[in-house]
């Protein structure tokens, strides 16, 4: 069998784990301090508390309704007859949204934030996910910050920044029509553009002055069941281009694994098959290993405004027309409410703090033909001894 043999399956007796391990030519782990594992999330976290609460104003609007802010009273009342339906649906649904020159709101959301372009409704409650990023006391702005109120987190964490958050909590498309969330509360699976996470030089799971965490891209996609949810167990093989290699330093304390800021990029599919990257400025990332090999946790980082919409922007002018999402007025309460990557000149910051959920399942991770890491930290080398 030559290197590129897959270990597919996690639950391998000791003795032909040995087997596999030798059969692969990759050669033996670094060591048993190697944690592997391929990323199944990092998606948007979202808080839902009483909507009287959060949203007192009501929802934001949809492109419907902003196209029917723009029209006077006679005009509004006039399109909204019956018989006046199909005119109607062309003028929102098409005038509306496109612009010259093939632009339309989604895709050229830029082109249409315009000083008369209305923001949306954004969430008054006090709670609200995430991470502590800028460590800033209240009524402080902390350096390279843009100044901006932080929540409470729903477990009673202080000084959490999520400006993401504030900005579309009382849209229908991240908050959901009536119970549950949104289409776009999700995202940031990893089943088609996989990456994989390496724990190293993990000496103890309840207190470790030091470890490195690793995030890459890579070459394989991991192993799904029939619910398209990742398996435990995949092997997979680290993308050998250094941009998108993004190694963290961290501690463990207590159990937690918590890591120092650092920047992410990551190769991302949006929509199908169309492309781009993920950019993750100064990401945090705050992970427990639960009992069944996996982690857990949450992860915080300041987001390009532009590459927070990125689903969006690629999702088109069917985003507005279909889904009602009016993205310019998204991409302007993000722009209004940017808290990251402050330019020293403008006094503009360039990113909107955003609070993430974070999944990874164990796996074999191969890293230039070698064994890098595997479930356990050592499930093949104690297979050897």
């Amino acid at each position: 069998m030559g290197p590129r043999f897959k270990l597919r399956t996690l639950g391998i007796a000791a003795g032909g784990a040995l087997v596999i391990a030798l059969s692969t030519g990759a050669g033996k782990p670094q060591d048993n301090t190697t944690y592997s594992f391929v990323l199944t999330n990092m998606a948007m976290a979202f808080y839902r508390g009483d909507e009287k609460i959060d949203c007192p104003e009501g929802r934001s609007h949809t492109v419907r309704e902003a196209f029917l802010a723009t029209q006077s009273a006679a005009e509004r009342e006039r399109l909204l007859k019956p018989e006046n339906s199909v005119e109607f649906e062309r003028k929102y649904k098409g005038d509306f949204v496109n612009g010259p020159g093939g632009r339309n709101i989604c895709t050229d959301s830029a082109y249409f934030d315009t000083p008369d372009r209305a923001l949306q409704k954004t969430v008054q409650s006090k709670i609200g996910p995430g991470i502590d990023l800028d460590g800033a006391t209240a009524g402080q702005t902390a350096p390279g910050t843009c100044a901006h109120e932080s929540f409470t987190s729903p477990t009673g964490e202080a000084g959490v920044d999520n400006q993401f958050f504030r900005a579309v909590a009382c849209n229908t498309a991240w908050r959901g029509a009536s119970t549950g969330q949104g289409d776009f509360a999700g995202g940031f699976y990893f089943t088609t553009s996989p990456a994989v996470v390496l724990v190293r030089d993990v000496q103890s799971w309840t207190d470790d002055p030091h470890v490195e965490v690793i995030i890459a891209a890579s070459r394989d996609k991991p192993m799904l069941d029939a619910d398209q949810k990742t398996v435990p167990g995949s092997s997979m093989t680290v993308l050998d281009n250094p941009r998108y290699r993004n190694v963290l330093n961290g501690r463990i304390e207590h159990g937690v694994l918590t890591t120092e800021p650092a920047n992410l990029v990551l190769p991302y599919a949006w929509v199908g098959a169309s492309g781009g990257e993920l950019l993750l400025n100064h990401i945090r990332l705050r992970l427990r290993l639960m009992p069944d090999g996996g982690l857990q946790g949450q992860a915080g980082a300041y987001q390009p405004i532009d590459n927070a919409l990125a689903v969006p922007h690629v999702g088109g002018p069917g985003v507005a027309s279909v889904a009602g999402l009016e993205c310019a007025s998204v991409r302007k309460t993000l722009r209004v409410l940017a808290d990251g990557d402050r330019d020293p000149k403008t006094g503009q910051c360039a990113s909107v703090s955003i609070g993430m959920n974070f999944g990874a399942a164990p796996a074999f991770v191969f890293d230039k033909g070698v064994l890098a890491g595997s479930p356990g930290g050592g499930a093949i080398r104690q297979a050897q001894r």
